[in-house]
């Protein structure tokens, strides 16, 4: 696909897709199981681990569609949607490390939102001259220490100590497919969007010159901005099948996984005008 409307048309099709299927896995995480293809699909996971899968997928599906109703836009709102795909990519990896993982990745992360809540109300912030306490406990990392054992210390004030990249391999160690989606997704705009978020001098350049070559013209701003949308879409795009192949691998659903990975193709030559060539899955089962 050559045409730049072509590809992103192409997108919004496998997103779109995409998001039938996000639909009935959340129903399968919290309603219960569903007749489809004359098979029953049900959620295996343990009830921490749908949880925590739940929430977090629940929030990057909904994100997909903001960025989706968005697609058609040009020019400066486009660099707004950068920080809500990367939320997105965030937030299918970590439903899929939960899916993936021993339950007791979950545990921590359910347990964690206690001691993030009170945290949130008992913290100094700032520093030097320019610094504040939120809340009344004069000491507030012993009271952390003793209300939130598992989180106190140094390096354990988090729900997991990985990084993106870490959660990525791990995940790609028990369904290998996942984890290449969500490489393309986090190389895509994982680096760019931070920039972007942080407002930093590079990330407004980027912005502002990507695809647009040696033209500094209002036309080529827009046309510069099309492209950066096509990486979006892409990006958030393969987060999704990331998240689908990891939760139809683990179920060892057949048919879902088949269906994910004809999307993952559709997306892949959107993505980079090449046909797939890595083949097709040869069953639904997870690398253990």
């Amino acid at each position: 696909m050559s045409d730049r409307n072509e590809v992103l048309e192409e997108l919004r099709g496998v997103i779109g897709e995409q998001s039938k299927l996000l639909s009935l896995i959340l129903f399968t995480l919290s309603e219960g199981p569903v007749l489809r293809e004359g098979q029953w699909l049900s959620c295996r996971l343990e009830p921490d681990q749908a949880r925590a899968t739940a929430a977090v997928a629940m929030g990057a599906g909904q994100s997909l569609g903001t960025v989706l109703t968005n697609s058609a836009e040009r020019g400066l709102p486009v660099r707004d949607l950068y920080p809500i795909a990367r939320s997105v990519v965030e937030g299918f990896i970590n439903a899929a490390f939960f899916a993936t993982q021993p339950v007791e990745v979950s545990v921590r992360a359910l347990a964690h939102i206690r001691y993030a809540e009170w945290k949130h109300s008992n913290r100094v912030i700032g520093t030097g001259d320019f610094m504040m306490t939120l809340g009344d406990d004069p000491a507030p990392k012993a009271t952390a220490a003793r209300l939130f054992p598992e989180f106190s210390g140094r390096g354990q004030d988090s729900w997991c100590s990985l990084d993106a990249p870490s959660r990525i391999n791990r995940i790609g160690q028990v369904v290998q497919a996942s984890g290449g989606a969500f490489l393309g997704a986090y190389g895509g705009i994982y680096s760019v969007s931070s920039e972007i978020i942080h407002g930093s001098v590079y990330g407004m350049s980027y912005f502002m010159s990507a695809y647009t070559g040696q033209a500094r013209t209002t036309k080529a701003f827009q046309s510069g901005t099309e492209g950066q949308m096509i990486d979006i879409l892409s990006a958030v795009a393969h987060a999704a099948s990331g998240f689908i192949s990891a939760y139809a691998n683990v179920h060892r659903y057949g048919p879902l996984v088949l269906e994910e990975h004809e999307l993952f193709k559709r997306l892949f030559k959107a993505a980079t005008g090449d046909t797939w060539v890595g083949g097709d899955p040869p069953a639904a089962k997870p690398k253990r």
